[in-house]
């Protein structure tokens, strides 16, 4: 791990693996794109360090390399022994992030596109294509552009991080899965962060939502913690204490907002930083930054960061658990960052159901906002069309109608409007502006869309036509799902649209006198926080219950017994 690799995924969480990533992120948008906005922010760090403690800035990398694990701070190190002959006589406390970057080359000005810089230009300088602008130069032998990666990426080691980025991320499926089906043992890497925990990684006819082999006499062939036999009975406790009670399990089909993203604000908040609140930086890399274990849709323990996140755990998954515990371990998380209508139809391949063996499900297919949102100039051509939303949707139910077992349920969730958003979040300080008050979210916005990095140009703008323009596109694939809903049938499952469930959320905050602000991420400005997941759970919950009864199935009446005799059932 570099100190440019740590940058380009702190800047993923804004726009590689957040609202609406897609491949090739390295590549991606104008003017030197991710890797330009990368350079800008680590140096803006960087230099709010030295103000903090007193120092050169040089002093205060050196000291980032030191917050990071140990394991880490070698490489660190050995890229500033790398960087620093060319950063020793550029890089002071009135050094200019952006143009630091130009001079770097990471940062250029395509031709015809206007310059882009997150910070006020020097006084001296009126423009990054000024000759005023000193390039420092770097070795030749990494003076090269391949595939639209800068030089950076034929660093030793950074080559690396540049592969990953734009490959291992759109993985699904558990990265540890000895008998591949699709359920493992461990939490990391697609594990049992984001799917039921597996009892046994030796047998693929053993695993969460199965129906039981000879009623679990023998062993928990379904991982929910209930086997054995009733020796007054004689019958088996999977079989007495489950059978007929209407078992099913809670599959999440989503994107970034179903998986939960969650970017630490201590990462971009350099009076936060410390070796502390960067003990678990591998943990948050390898899930993405995502916190499915925390969120609304399958949410099942509380945070074991707290430095990093905290806050209420509620979910879909643990209310259907309470309702019947029976259903313990039954949840899949398949949320992707990025996902939308047309990717979803390869994600939603990674899902683990057999219509023979297993026990129904409740799907829902919720892509709240990846069809209209992207990051281009000219947002609302390549936003997706109603004619094609319509198409990927019913092949997606057509997959579903495949391998979902007899009696599931799919809930189709509406996207969201997220135009409020922008009034609530522009003018406030970004983290990395709090401390000297110099950076709004809508800086922020109008420099990702200037570079065409941004997570949603259509929303995060302060263009009002842009904005309404784009809830209204956003309506009308509502209006596609809600025709769906009311006109599609299947055999194995009934269909149901109903509203975003953060949109009631935002309008009951608000008339119950909270700030819209409260609910967003501070760093994205555009995603739920970890105290708005319980009230989308309830909200959510609370619609199913009035609306669609049947889909949540009945109060299991042997509850009290599970727990008196297995009590927490093996835990998660």
């Amino acid at each position: 791990m570099k100190l440019l690799q740590l940058g380009l995924l702190l800047l993923g969480t804004f726009v590689g693996f957040g609202f609406c990533s897609g491949p090739n992120n390295i590549g991606r948008g104008i003017n030197g794109g991710v890797p330009c906005a990368a350079c800008t922010i680590l140096v803006s760090m960087a230099k709010q360090l030295a103000q903090i403690h007193h120092e050169s800035v040089l002093d205060s990398l050196d000291r980032l390399c030191g917050f990071f694990p140990q394991s880490v701070q070698s490489s660190c190190d050995d890229l500033l022994k790398f960087l620093g002959p060319f950063l020793l006589k550029e890089l002071t406390a009135k050094t200019s992030p952006d143009v630091l970057c130009y001079q770097l080359q990471i940062c250029h000005v395509d031709p015809g596109k206007s310059m882009c810089h997150l910070f006020p230009l020097p006084m001296d300088l009126n423009s990054i294509n000024s000759a005023s602008i000193k390039r420092i130069d770097v070795p030749e032998s990494y003076q090269r552009n391949i595939n639209g990666d800068p030089w950076f990426c034929y660093v030793p080691g950074v080559r690396q991080l540049c592969d990953i980025i734009d490959n291992v991320y759109g993985k699904l499926t558990p990265g540890l899965d000895l008998d591949h089906d699709r359920f493992s043992p461990i939490e990391k890497f697609r594990g049992s962060l984001w799917r039921g925990r597996d009892c046994s990684d030796f047998r693929s006819d053993v695993h969460p939502g199965r129906r039981s082999i000879q009623e679990d006499l023998f062993f928990d062939s379904n991982c929910n913690g209930i086997f054995g036999a009733n020796h007054n009975t004689s019958i088996g406790y999977e079989e007495e204490l489950c059978g007929g009670t209407g078992q099913r399990g809670v599959i999440y089909i989503g994107d970034s907002v179903g998986a939960h993203f969650h970017a630490p604000p201590p990462w971009f908040t350099p009076k936060l930083l410390s070796e502390r609140v960067l003990t678990n930086l591998t943990s948050v890399l390898s899930n993405e930054f995502d916190w499915p274990d925390l969120g609304f849709a399958t949410g099942f323990q509380n945070s074991s960061m707290p430095d990093l996140i905290q806050g209420q755990v509620d979910s879909i998954y643990l209310r259907m658990r309470e309702r019947n515990l029976c259903n313990h371990r039954d949840y899949q998380n398949l949320a992707r960052n990025g996902a939308e209508s047309n990717n979803t139809l390869m994600y939603m391949k990674s899902i683990s159901r057999d219509p023979t063996q297993d026990h129904p499900a409740i799907v829902f297919y919720s892509l709240v906002g990846n069809d209209v949102c992207n990051e281009y100039h000219d947002t609302l051509t390549h936003m997706t069309s109603p004619e094609l939303f319509y198409e990927n949707t019913i092949t997606g139910l057509r997959y579903l109608e495949a391998h979902l077992p007899p009696n599931s349920h799919v809930i189709l969730i509406g996207l969201v409007d997220a135009n409020v958003i922008y009034d609530a979040m522009a003018q406030r300080f970004h983290p990395l502006g709090q401390y000297n008050r110099d950076l709004t979210n809508d800086d922020l916005y109008a420099w990702f869309n200037c570079m065409e990095i941004g997570p949603c140009h259509g929303w995060m703008t302060s263009n009002v036509t842009v904005r309404l323009a784009t809830t209204e596109r956003a309506k009308k694939l509502n209006q596609v799902l809600q025709k769906v809903a009311k006109t599609e049938k299947f055999t194995n499952f009934d269909v149901h649209y109903i509203s975003n469930p953060f949109r009631i959320v935002m309008k009951e905050w608000v008339a119950g006198g909270g700030q819209l602000w409260q609910l967003i991420e501070p760093v994205d400005s555009f995603h739920p926080t970890q105290g708005a997941q319980p009230l989308i759970a309830e909200a959510l919950w609370r619609t199913l219950e009035k609306r669609l009864p049947h889909v949540l199935g009945p109060v299991n009446p042997n509850n009290p017994i599970i727990r008196r005799l297995f009590g927490w059932q093996g835990g998660h």
